[in-house]
């Protein structure tokens, strides 16, 4: 299997990962809010869920589009700029005495796995030995 099926058929899991918590903390939100990692999480019926959940779905839809049209330098550099929301959560949920476990665990390792597919799809190898 090449290096770009490899980074495609990670991109797919990753997009419908974030789909599947997306859908569920518009849908379902009592399910997805213990995972997160932060010591108090918003209500049941508070916006802000909701929020979190219509971003997730338009990352993953960002990413299946362009999955679909198999553009994988396009792909490559739309993961590496959406890494910044998993790590961005890692920050939110260290720097709000969150579960450290939880920060690294979960959005520490998604942001890191975006970054790696990335690379995957951007870095060329060398030709000819050059």
């Amino acid at each position: 299997m090449t290096r770009i099926k490899i980074a495609y058929a990670l991109s797919l899991a990753l997009a419908l990962f974030v789909l599947y918590f997306g859908t569920g903390y518009v849908f379902f939100p009592e399910t997805q809010t213990g995972g997160f990692g932060l010591p108090v999480m918003p209500m049941k019926g508070d916006p802000i869920l909701a929020v979190k959940g219509v971003r997730d779905i338009g990352a993953g839809l960002v990413v299946l589009a362009l999955l679909l049209f198999r553009n994988a330098r396009a792909l490559g550099w739309a993961l590496l700029a959406m890494a910044f929301i998993p790590f961005g959560d890692m920050l939110i949920v260290l720097t709000h005495d969150g579960s450290p476990g939880a920060a690294f665990g979960i959005h520490g390792a998604t942001a890191t796995l975006m970054v790696l597919v990335s690379a995957l799809l951007l870095i060329r190898p060398a030709q000819n030995g050059q």
